[in-house]
């Protein structure tokens, strides 16, 4: 048996979603991998990991497991939370127990929260549990997947070369008292994305990206990145994403230029992670009932 999970980028919310407000993720391919194998160990995931942690406690003895990470180790893509949610899905299969997205966060927050710090959102586990544009709002109670509708404007997820642990950030920081300003922003997003609005798009992530350059929330080598970028015509907006914008940037570009950036940004030395034509279009790996949201998030 084997699980493919998608790789997750926040497109906007970083911060936000600490609060509970809202956010907007993209699932990316290729697919991270986790497959139940017959020997009783457990390759590549580290025992003390949440994931790791979670296995220990909810495995079946004869029962195995064996990770896959496509992306080699390089942070900001929702490798930890992945395997958290893969061996969660496994564990249910092998106990015989139906999955759902609140048990699965109460199960995350058990074992990768000791009470220090903030609290971490856990959207990027239920965007990977699902597929495309997953915007989250715990407030509101609403878990809902998009489509990429933008004709003329397409996105490029690039690697900064630099690696943050988001859970060691989140354990030694407070959120900023104008935090309201940045889930002001996400719905403007969202607004765009059901109006098909790529212009309001383009604007929200630049906002956006203010915003936390504001909060002192990006990065020193990612605001350097992304001053340059800005300064190129084919750039429509750019935006370090993650914990301090650390590890991906966001590119968002004219769809006629899609092919010709990603061919120039690679022979530059960049890693191009993903763009919107690798956007995750596969199955949902857990059912989300709109109906029944209110027993979606703790």
């Amino acid at each position: 048996m084997k699980w493919r999970i998608p790789a997750k980028t926040f497109l906007l919310g970083e911060y936000a979603a600490v609060a509970g407000a809202s956010a907007i993720i993209l699932t990316t391919s290729p697919c991270f991998e986790l497959s139940l194998t017959e020997d009783n160990i457990m390759q590549g995931i580290h025992p003390d990991s949440p994931a790791g942690q979670w296995w220990a406690h909810h495995r079946i003895s004869s029962q195995g497991i064996r990770w896959h990470d496509p992306y080699q180790g390089k942070g900001g893509l929702g490798a930890s939370s992945a395997q958290f949610l893969g061996v969660y899905l496994a564990s249910c299969r092998l106990l015989h127990v139906e999955p759902s997205p609140k048990a699965l966060l109460d199960a995350y927050y058990q074992c990768a929260w000791r009470g220090e710090g903030l609290r971490p959102s856990g959207y990027d586990l239920l965007a990977q549990s699902q597929n495309r544009c997953v915007y989250i709002n715990r407030e509101q109670q609403i878990l809902k997947s998009y489509e990429w509708p933008f004709k003329d404007i397409s996105f490029l997820l690039l690697h900064s070369g630099q690696k943050l642990a988001t859970h060691y950030h989140l354990r030694n920081m407070s959120l900023p008292p104008t935090i309201n300003q940045l889930a002001v922003t996400v719905e403007l997003a969202q607004a765009a994305f059901e109006q098909v609005n790529s212009e309001e798009l383009v604007k929200a992530v630049n906002t956006y990206q203010q915003q936390l350059a504001n909060l002192h929330l990006v990065a020193p080598h990612s605001l350097e990145h992304i001053q340059i970028f800005n300064s190129q015509s084919d750039v429509l907006a750019t935006k370090g994403c993650g914990a301090l914008g650390a590890d991906v940037l966001l590119l968002i570009v004219p769809s006629n230029c899609l092919k010709t950036k990603a061919k120039n940004l690679t022979a530059e030395g960049w890693t191009v992670l993903a763009t919107s034509e690798e956007l995750y279009t596969g199955r949902a790996l857990m059912k989300n009932k709109p109906h029944k949201t209110l027993e979606i998030l703790p």
